[in-house]
């Protein structure tokens, strides 16, 4: 029996390992193709003149869906009403789905801009059905333009977006366009940047995806979708509690194409929070992993290449690899216990795993620096110890994807719980789902201390250095959880 489980073991690991593998080599293609792009318009920038927009200004639409937003819907509606464009073919629609003094302060702030002659609605549900998802589709039945932009409450869009934006659009086959989002409170804390180089990385990857035109996994703000899609497409989805994604799926399963322009920066705001952030990654966790099963079947049967049918099963799929590693960490004491790793299958596929954590933690970090425009120059010995701590930190964001992947599989799509931003985060209620998690932070510090010490006792140390690293990434993220436990009770 013992030999069946050590087996058994033996080989969900090295699965895990093998598909980490295939993610690595795709994402370093990737990652090449974005660095020549990169170059490419640095090049262009020196030697090209400025081409003309052309002059085609449709009507558009913005799109502002609030829910609960006090801290940040001000500036929001303010920024939205800043936007250049042709004011007879422009309007405004706050799609507010708030219980609280926010629609106060929206409305506020709406008839103001109104009696300044600017095209402004405030347009409130009586209920709350479908979330954000029943909000949008909501809200464009009640628009009149041809594009839709929208913008999450915590976006601050340029003056310009619209400008450099809808002119993409004269191709009749481009059905969305998204672009760069920057992080103005990125350096508050060691998590803010943290979540600012992750995204970072996201944005710098799909530059490469776009170029190569490969299947990418993108943001619901910051974005504009032509409203000819999404009719076609019959508009957002509320069984996913990820429908920015749900329907850039279905969008490039279609005859739609997208672009993606990392030049036009919308600033928006990280959560702050611990509490704020693990129920946040659980929730986008939960909703990808839903909608790559849910896509799945479509997706192979596209008629695809080799390489871009990779592409995809890695874009959509990532999610799910994410929730494997903390498989592996829950997998290390078996492991250590059961097997000897005499054999050279598991030896040399722990050594593999190593070697692709380090080569993809170098090559994510130096995508993220690059996504997230960083410009500071860190010594060699600091930059080693905040990539071995960026990549620690994706230890407990396993965690929260495999939290999400199981309650995906047991049918909980739509379980809607909102991300605090700014000065709201300290004074928000904390969903339940976030004791759960801290709990798990807890057994999981707690289940790697001993697999570290069987490791020790046994002499079977090959597994030590994942386990260390779960200790440093739980560690950081359950020692921010007293520090904002004490926060709040100073509040």
């Amino acid at each position: 029996m013992l030999a069946l489980l050590s087996w058994l073991f033996q080989a969900m690991f090295l699965a895990v390992v093998v598909y980490f593998a295939l993610y690595v080599l795709l994402e370093l293609r990737v990652f090449l193709i974005s660095r020549k792009v990169e170059q490419r318009r640095l090049t262009e920038l020196d030697h090209m003149p400025h081409e003309p927009e052309p002059d085609f200004w449709p009507r558009v639409s913005v799109l502002l869906p609030i829910c609960n937003e006090s801290g940040v819907v001000e500036r929001l509606i303010d920024a939205a009403c800043r936007l250049d464009y042709p004011s007879d073919a422009f309007e405004i629609l706050v799609l507010d789905d708030s219980s609280d003094r926010t629609t106060e302060l929206a409305r506020a702030k709406v008839d103001g801009h109104a009696a300044q002659g600017i095209d402004i609605r405030l347009i409130k549900r009586c209920n709350r059905k479908g979330h954000k998802a029943g909000n949008l589709v909501n809200g464009i039945q009640q628009s009149r333009g041809e594009f839709f932009a929208i913008f999450d409450a915590d976006f601050v869009p340029p003056v310009d977006f619209l400008l450099r934006t809808i002119p993409r659009f004269t191709d009749p086959e481009l059905g969305f366009l998204q672009t760069g989002i920057g992080y103005e409170n990125r350096d508050v804390s060691f998590l803010t940047r943290f979540q600012a180089m992750e995204m970072g990385h996201q944005q710098y990857v799909t530059v490469g995806l776009s170029e190569d035109g490969d299947m990418a996994s993108l943001s619901g703000s910051s974005c504009v979708w032509r409203k000819a899609c999404v009719d076609a497409l019959g508009g957002w989805n509320d069984s996913s509690v990820t429908e920015d994604v749900d329907l850039g799926y279905r969008a490039q399963f279609g005859d739609w194409k997208y672009a993606y322009l990392r030049d036009v920066v919308s600033m928006s705001v990280l959560p702050e929070t611990i509490s704020a952030f693990r129920v946040q990654r659980e929730r986008w966790g939960r909703g990808l992993i839903h909608s790559a099963f849910k896509h799945v079947r479509k997706m192979l049967l596209q008629p695809l290449p080799l390489v871009k049918r990779l592409h995809a099963i890695s874009v959509m799929f990532s999610s799910v690899l994410l929730a494997a590693i903390h498989v592996l960490v829950l997998l290390s004491l078996p492991l250590t216990y059961l097997v000897h790793f005499d054999g050279a299958g598991v030896r040399w596929g722990a050594l593999m795993f190593f070697i692709l954590v380090a080569v993809w933690g170098v090559g994510n970090a130096l995508g993220a620096r690059k996504g997230g425009r960083f410009e500071d120059r860190p010594s060699i010995l600091m930059s080693v110890a905040h990539t071995y701590l960026y990549i620690a930190m994706f230890l407990p964001m396993s965690w929260y994807y495999f939290v999400g992947g199981v309650r995906a599989l047991f049918g909980v799509y739509n379980d809607f719980n909102r991300t605090p931003k700014g000065k709201d985060e300290l004074h928000s209620a904390v969903p339940r789902i976030n004791t759960i998690l801290w709990l798990g932070e807890v057994l999981t510090f707690l289940y790697s201390l001993f697999t570290i010490g069987v490791a020790f006792e046994s002499g079977n140390i090959v597994l030590v250095p994942l386990n260390v690293t779960v200790c440093v990434g739980f560690g950081m993220v359950l020692r921010w959880t007293w520090t904002e436990r004490c926060a709040r009770v100073r509040a």
